[in-house]
């Protein structure tokens, strides 16, 4: 694995509808393994390795967008007021630090603060110790500029831990280039498409246009989920870092495709490949846009399990990476014209 493009990835700034950042390192990195490369009209990027016309065509999707906030308005006393992008946790908007990207680039550090209030953060802010708004305005702040996060992307000491922000999903991103890469000199027996969606955090909007454009035959999603209580270790807690991938049964946007999950728990099996097998009782992914287009697409969602979701740090483990990346160069490789007929067979 290039941990130096996962952290290339991670450290890249990047809010829904606010991706530049982000479709760079990817263009930068995967251009040359990519036989086309296109985006759709919301800023999704897609890397297509092509067989030929007849194959049947498989899509892969994550996410670029990360959640974070957005300048909402600049008041008197130089205090800069926000609106979150995407669920951020509210523990998490309590005296953090980010930087905000002005339109020309600039970044422009500042510690973010909120009020708490029945267990919800409101009014929140950004404070980068100005006196007035001209003091903001000077620095070329406005209304609109994407705020995030300032987390350094890390090894930890403990073996085969990362740290870092926006794992939710660059992780998905950096799974899909690396798995791109494993193809390169591979002779497959479909087409492959790679789509790095555009604003999921707010309404899986990016997997819906993507889907629309490329027109695929089935869908992978990889995307990322934590527990809610890391205390709890038991069969409860399908989504344990080192335990495996997690192959989700249900969400509320999606129920996938027996025949679908049934090959993923196959090539899993074959490539003694752990799994964790889980439902999301609310919530959605990219899955939940991308099996409704058209005349429906065979669809299942994978997931990396993370420690801690939606705020200023995430724990991944190398292992489940390595893991999930396996799995899906096996999952291509092994995919043909003969599986894609049994999935799409119902009569």
């Amino acid at each position: 694995m290039n941990i130096e493009f996962f952290k290339r990835l991670s450290e890249a700034d990047g809010i829904a509808s606010n991706e530049e950042e982000v479709r760079h390192v990817l263009l930068e990195e995967l251009r040359a393994y990519s036989d086309k490369v296109i985006c759709d009209g919301l800023g999704s990027i897609i890397f297509s390795k092509i067989k030929d016309e007849s194959a049947p065509n498989v899509m892969i999707c994550a996410h670029m967008d990360e959640v974070g906030f957005m300048v909402r308005s600049i008041d008197k006393l130089g205090m800069i007021h926000l609106m979150t992008i995407g669920g951020v946790k509210p523990l998490a908007q309590f005296v953090q630090k980010v930087r905000i990207t002005t339109k020309e680039g600039k970044k422009i550090h500042a510690i973010i603060n909120a009020t708490y209030n029945n267990g919800k953060a409101e009014n929140i802010y950004a404070d980068i110790g100005a006196y007035t708004e001209e003091d903001v305005y000077n620095l070329g702040i406005n209304v609109g500029d994407m705020v995030t996060y300032t987390t350094n992307f890390e090894e930890f000491t403990l073996p085969d831990r990362l740290v870092g922000k926006a794992f939710d999903d660059r992780i998905g991103c950096f799974v899909m280039g690396e798995v791109l890469k494993e193809l390169k000199k591979e002779n497959l027996n479909c087409n492959i498409h790679f789509a790095a969606t555009s604003s999921e955090e707010v309404g899986i909007r990016g997997a819906k246009t993507s889907t629309q454009l490329i027109n695929p035959d089935i869908v992978f999603v990889i995307d990322v989920a934590c527990a809610k209580n890391e205390f709890v270790r038991d069969y409860t807690n399908q989504k344990q870092i080192d335990k495996g991938v997690m192959l989700m049964h249900r969400d509320r946007t999606l129920v996938p495709s027996r025949k679908m999950i049934d090959y993923v728990m196959k090539i899993a099996s074959e490539n003694n490949i752990p799994l964790q097998h889980d439902m999301f009782e609310s919530g959605g992914t990219d899955g939940g846009e991308a099996h409704l287009v058209n005349e429906g697409k065979p669809c299942v969602v994978t997931c990396v399990p993370v420690r801690y979701g939606h705020c200023a740090f995430s724990i991944v483990s190398n292992k489940d990476l390595e893991n999930i990346i396996r799995l899906y160069t096996q999952l291509i490789l092994n995919f043909d014209e003969e599986k894609y007929r049994h999935i799409r067979n119902f009569i």
